[in-house]
């Protein structure tokens, strides 16, 4: 009886102890197939843990933006959570400048009438000699007679006409990248580059109509026989939105809502009525002029040569320090980190094809 108590006991411990060995043996399996994976991950194989997960993602500007109702008397308007609306003029000449007060080259500006300008320099000459004190004395020279030889001189509207309340804006060095074809309002519709009041560049769209009522002939002097056309032109619907450079693509639509938001009240319109010549009843349906803004800049926008923004943004890109991707799931775009694709070992984001940078970004990928 002794000796089976004690074959039992042998029989027990050898069975425990075997049973460990084979524990031991599945937990060493377990340990080495760990180190693999993650051997693996690090060498661009295997990766446990989702890299988008860790991804710094900060939206843009204009992704952020919020818009809010506007109205006084004579008009309503959307505008962005913060900006600034100005005005300025009467009914025929008013003039609206809806802003970024931290950064007025985010706009959107709206002239009805300005006039007076002289067809040429001798007409401005003969001006000056015989009537200096006059308005056509001092106003400026649009000899082309057209929307971009007036946004060459628009910085002297400026200095004739800024007030304690309204400053209009600083286009200086205005170089038309693209004439976009007639808009409905009359004038061309310009892409164009500029430099602000501080002298950073800037860009956007304008269009302005030109109107030249015909000849007024006089003699250059009692001696002389030369004659020289006096009459001055009008400039109607000085319209444009415009953004720092490089950034129009990610602010038009914003900037585009805002034209077709303005809408003018029955006051206005009643007093514009009884002031109103026979070129804006021509050219001007006032009640509809935000929409008519608005589809005149779409217009024009899906008109453009996109050849400009893909070279314009891969060089804002280059000199920034950004390559762009996209999100593969959402086809939302990005400005990456120099280095993010060497770095980034996922598949949801990828590096964009040459057409996606005529398209808007969402926002940053930051390090």
């Amino acid at each position: 009886m002794e000796e089976k108590i004690k074959d039992m006991k042998e029989k027990i411990k050898n069975f425990n102890f075997k049973d460990k060995k084979n524990l031991m043996i599945v937990g060493l399996f377990v340990v080495i197939v760990v180190l693999l994976v993650v051997l693996l991950g690090k060498k661009g194989g295997i990766s446990m843990i989702n890299p988008d997960s860790k991804l710094k993602i900060r939206k843009s500007e204009v992704s952020n933006i919020v818009l809010e109702d506007y109205s006084n008397s004579y008009f309503n308007i959307k505008k962005p959570k913060g900006w600034k609306v100005d005005t300025l003029g009467d009914f025929i000449h008013y003039t609206i400048k809806v802003y970024n007060p931290e950064n007025p080259t985010y706009q959107f500006f709206f002239n009805m009438k300005t006039e007076g300008y002289n067809k040429s320099v001798d007409a401005k000459r003969w001006q000056q000699k015989y009537y200096p004190n006059d308005m056509f004395a001092k106003t400026s020279v649009i000899a082309t007679k057209d929307t971009e030889g007036f946004y060459k001189i628009f910085n002297d509207l400026g200095t004739l006409n800024n007030t304690s309340t309204f400053t209009f804006p600083t286009l200086t060095d205005f170089t038309v990248s693209e004439n976009l074809g007639k808009g409905s309002l009359g004038g061309d519709m310009l892409r164009a580059t500029f430099k602000d009041a501080n002298g950073k560049d800037g860009e956007g769209i304008f269009t302005a109509y030109v109107y030249d009522p015909g000849p007024y002939y006089v003699n250059e002097n009692i001696m002389s026989g030369k004659k020289i056309d006096i009459q001055y032109l009008n400039v109607y619907d000085a319209i444009f939105i415009t953004t720092p450079k490089d950034e129009l693509i990610d602010w038009q639509d914003i900037l585009n809502t805002i034209c077709s938001s303005l809408e003018f009240t029955d006051t206005f319109i009643n007093g514009f009525n009884q002031q109103q010549d026979t070129v804006m009843k021509n050219f001007q349906q006032i009640r509809a002029i935000g929409n008519q803004i608005s589809d005149g800049i779409m217009d024009s926008w899906n008109k453009r040569n996109k050849s400009f923004d893909i070279m314009s943004q891969k060089q804002s890109d280059a000199t920034l320090g950004y390559e762009r991707v996209y999100d593969t799931e959402t086809n939302e775009i990005y400005k990456a980190y120099n280095g993010f694709t060497d770095d980034y070992d996922g598949k949801r984001y990828k590096s964009i094809t040459d057409d996606m940078y005529s398209k808007k970004i969402t926002g940053y990928i930051e390090k």
